[in-house]
């Protein structure tokens, strides 16, 4: 599923380079949970950004799902953030003046798709918080913006969920049901957790990685897919033979030709970006106020200007 090759990722700061990644090698599986375990400053977030295609690395490789991230092209990363992986923040990072409904519903907007209300309320039900369809975000509690925020990110049947301490604005014993919840998840899909809790990994995790200074300094449970490729190779000759002569089939040659890989663009109603732009102004009236002022006057001086030019 992803791969990482000495993969480094420097920062610039005013004391030097800081290398948040110093060559990390890692792969991980179709599924599970993993959690990356550290100290602060260990390189863990940067990890899980430059995974999710949220930032950029330096050099190295990446390949998810047989692809490199070299040949990416800003409209691919799109289309991987809003397709491919899902993300659960410690944050939330909900919009707080919209419905639960809508925050779950825009994560399949971007993608040009509408979720049905019986989806809806059957991800919602599953997640415990059937019901809660028209609250207003600032209306719940943590442990409901949380469950919130995982439904969101799972609407889009994504393979991959990362997710940067989850838990970590939550009491125990929410953070123990959102651990319970997040578990589950994994059972199917990928699931990358940042953490800075050992006995959290400890309790859930399938497996530990830990790193240090941008490094991986430990691997609790090391990953090798060419350990897979060699064990499919092994087939008997009869089985060899029979899949050869169905792949050259003419049906199958025309398939091949034919079948190209979807790529799904990034795209929003003009509704909900009006919306959206509407509030982003309402919430900052102070700065919409300077910078309309300061361009009507950017206005004023160049119409005086070309109008004393003109005599």
């Amino acid at each position: 599923m992803l791969k990482l090759i000495d993969v480094r990722k420097i920062y610039t700061t005013k004391v030097g380079d800081v290398a948040a990644m110093d060559g990390i090698t890692v792969e991980f599986p179709d599924n599970g949970m993993i959690f990356i375990n550290g100290k602060s400053g260990s390189g863990k977030t940067t990890l899980l950004n430059v995974v999710g295609g949220l930032d950029g690395f330096d050099s190295g490789e990446i390949i998810i799902d047989g692809k490199n991230f070299s040949t990416f092209t800003d409209s691919d990363y799109d289309s991987y953030r809003n397709t491919f992986v899902g993300f659960v923040f410690q944050e939330y990072n909900l919009l707080p003046d919209y419905t639960v409904g809508k925050n779950i519903q825009i994560a399949n907007e971007l993608q040009g798709k509408e979720t049905s209300k019986e989806r809806l309320k059957e991800m919602m039900a599953e997640f415990d918080i059937a019901g809660l369809e028209n609250r207003k975000i600032s209306e719940l509690s943590g442990g409901q913006k949380q469950r919130v925020a995982i439904v969101r990110s799972l609407v889009k049947d994504p393979k991959i969920i990362m997710a940067d301490e989850p838990t970590g604005a939550l009491d125990s014993v929410t953070s123990v049901q959102i651990m319970e919840l997040i578990r589950e998840i994994a059972g199917e899909r990928l699931v990358i957790m940042v953490t800075h809790n050992p006995e959290l990994a400890e309790q859930y995790s399938t497996r530990i990685v830990k790193l240090q200074d941008g490094l991986v300094v430990s691997d609790s449970n090391p990953y090798d897919s060419s350990m897979e490729k060699e064990e499919v190779k092994i087939k008997t000759e009869t089985e060899f033979l029979s899949e050869a002569r169905q792949e050259n089939t003419p049906q199958n040659k025309i398939k091949r030709k034919t079948k190209k890989e979807k790529k799904i663009k990034t795209s929003m109603s003009f509704k909900t970006a009006l919306g959206l732009s509407g509030r982003n102004l309402q919430a900052k009236k102070g700065r919409t106020f300077v910078t309309s002022f300061a361009g009507s006057i950017g206005i004023i001086s160049v119409c005086l200007v070309l109008a004393l030019s003109n005599g």
